[in-house]
């Protein structure tokens, strides 16, 4: 059960980041790109080589956000009742992943996108430990779990970085 415990609130200690870095770091990128449209950028999606051209880090930042925010603030708010009920919090965080995928899929800045691309590979390596873990809480590998969760946060810290700089 602890182990449990420690794989949910670790997955939301990574959301919560995760939303601190998308808060944190959408309005500063405006330096970049500044002649773009957004709503040009945001409404070709079949042109991607001209949209990552034209997509500032801001844009692209607001991107990913608009896309998880609200996911990650729900499974924010429910961190107390999903510690309680491993499946549950599973299918929450399943849910959050499909956000960041969306996420991912909206940015197509060249200097954000391999920065979100990287955190949905650390969330979703962080997800496939978390399962096996509510699996089978007596052969989990915190060691090996402590790792991921490092990378996790790394890449979120990586992310903040590209969208405040």
């Amino acid at each position: 059960m602890s182990r449990k415990t420690i794989a949910v609130a670790t997955a939301a200690l990574a959301v919560a980041l995760l939303a601190g870095c998308s808060n944190g770091g959408s309005g500063n990128g405006g330096a970049e790109g500044s002649g773009s449209s957004s709503s040009a950028a945001s409404s070709a999606p079949s042109s991607a080589a001209p949209q990552a051209a034209s997509q500032s880090k801001a844009e692209a930042c607001n991107a990913f956000q608009s896309k998880v925010e609200d996911a990650a603030k729900g499974l924010q708010s429910q961190v107390t009742e999903l510690q309680s009920d491993p499946q549950a919090a599973v299918a929450k965080l399943e849910e959050f992943d499909q956000s960041l995928s969306d996420g991912v899929d909206a940015v197509q800045n060249a200097d954000v996108k391999p920065k979100a691309e990287a955190f949905r590979s650390a969330y979703t390596d962080m997800l496939t430990q978390i399962k096996a873990i509510t699996a089978d809480p007596q052969s989990a590998d915190l060691s090996a779990f402590s790792d991921t969760t490092q990378k996790v946060q790394d890449a979120g810290t990586d992310f903040q970085q590209a969208c405040s700089s």
